[in-house]
């Protein structure tokens, strides 16, 4: 049986910061934890208010009890988004619970299996734990692997239905984006999802901030942000991380699980963090999200179409395709429907400043999908040979180079794939 840290939480605390240091467990039996403090939705420390206690217990790899090697877990801090606190300096100021030298490691727009997996996999080697950003369609198109997730003991949240630029959306689409997008990874998942949200691309709006308001969902940006749609290198994430890092002393750090340079970093980076003396704090919801009934039945309508679409086809559960276009929703008619009786008048969200640096989307990379050419052998028969390749180009043309080689899980076929740009 898996070991299991346990720390003890005061119940009545709107904003809790306890103990899950990476010892072992006679020394987590006799640590004091550090004093907790409800924090405000405007970030002041208010008196202690503590009153019962409840325990809260991080599922860990066998193992993790005696592990001097492994970053673990600093702390673990719980959430209460009752008043829908807002985290992440690189735009909110509302909150500041990390001291220096501590980080909270955050994956968006999963999940992405082939890479999603082998960042588990680093994080459970090195008995630590992560907040997921799943964006809806992917979630409902792989739920077993957003459960996986969960299982482990990581949070799970949302990130819109399909990645849409909300700041760019009526408020219809972008209540309909929100909405649909915490009921399918709700519905992926089933069971509540933590009712924490961060914006596609960092951008958020005034309308929308309020609107997550009225729902309780807290809204997540960031102090660190890897960059790792930029480049395939893993090298080049781990770099832009510690630099940053070294400059920022703390922070939310943002990663994506559907990048392959993120998978072939994480290993390494947790090395990285262990040895440069950072704590990685993991965060959690004082209480569940909640879904609105509509737009369940909008999901259910949409998980339906996607059975049946596998049933005829069943190797089309392999493809990802969702839209590349930035600030593009793709949104059924009927949430449209529903989302335009809210009570905000439509038009265009116009976005917050917000002093995070976006990039340019990075367009999917060319795949050469080619299989084998087969030919007769000298003794007889046939069997395969090396790729023909394709035929050379005109004279005065010069030929296309071939892309350079990416990071790639043990079973991964030799393609990348780049959905989302941020």
């Amino acid at each position: 049986m898996g070991f299991r840290k346990s720390v003890v939480l005061a119940a009545a605390l709107a904003f809790q910061s306890v103990y899950a240091g990476a010892q072992t467990a006679d020394e987590l039996a006799t640590e004091t934890p550090p004093e907790a403090a409800e924090i405000s939705a405007t970030g002041s420390p208010a008196p202690q208010q503590a009153s019962s206690s409840s325990t809260v217990t991080v599922p860990l790899p066998a193992g993790c009890d005696n592990k001097p090697s492994a970053v673990g877990l600093s702390r673990i801090v719980e959430i209460d988004t009752s008043g829908a606190p807002r985290f992440g300096h690189s735009q909110y100021k509302d909150v500041d619970f990390l001291s220096d030298g501590e980080v909270v490691l955050t994956f968006d727009d999963g999940p992405l299996r082939r890479y999603t997996k082998p960042i588990l996999q680093a994080l459970d080697a090195h008995c630590t734990r992560a907040t997921f950003f799943s964006v809806g369609r992917m979630a409902i198109a792989d739920p077993e692997t957003l459960q996986d997730i969960a299982q482990r003991g990581h949070t799970v949240a949302s990130h819109t239905w399909s990645h849409a630029k909300l700041s760019s959306l009526s408020f219809a689409k972008a209540k309909a984006e929100i909405e649909m997008g915490v009921s399918a990874v709700t519905r992926a998942l089933g069971r509540p999802i933590a009712p924490f949200f961060r914006f596609p691309y960092l951008r958020d709006s005034k309308a929308a901030l309020d609107y997550l308001g009225t729902r309780g969902l807290s809204a997540f940006s960031i102090e660190v942000d890897s960059q790792d749609f930029r480049t395939r290198n893993p090298g080049q994430v781990l770099r832009t991380v510690m630099t940053q890092l070294k400059s920022a002393k703390k922070g939310i750090i943002l990663f994506h699980d559907i990048q392959p340079s993120t998978a072939g970093a994480l290993a390494s980076l947790l090395d990285s963090l262990k040895a440069g003396g950072f704590k990685v704090v993991h965060l959690i919801a004082k209480q569940g999200g909640t879904t609105l009934p509509e737009y369940d039945a909008i999901i259910d309508r949409e998980i339906e179409k996607k059975r049946i679409a596998l049933a005829g086809q069943p190797l089309a559960n392999r493809a990802v395709t969702w839209p590349n276009s930035a600030g593009v929703a793709v949104v059924p008619e009927v949430a449209l429907g529903v989302a335009a009786s809210a009570a905000k008048p439509a038009g265009p969200m116009k976005s917050a400043k917000a002093k995070a640096t976006q990039a340019t989307p990075v367009q999917p990379a060319s795949v050469d999908d080619s299989l084998p050419w087969m030919k007769p052998l000298a003794g007889g028969g046939s069997g395969p040979v090396e790729a023909a390749g394709p035929p050379p180009p005109p004279a005065g043309i010069p030929a296309v180079r071939k892309p350079k080689p990416i990071w790639q899980a043990s079973d991964d076929d030799p393609w990348s794939i780049r959905p989302f740009g941020n």
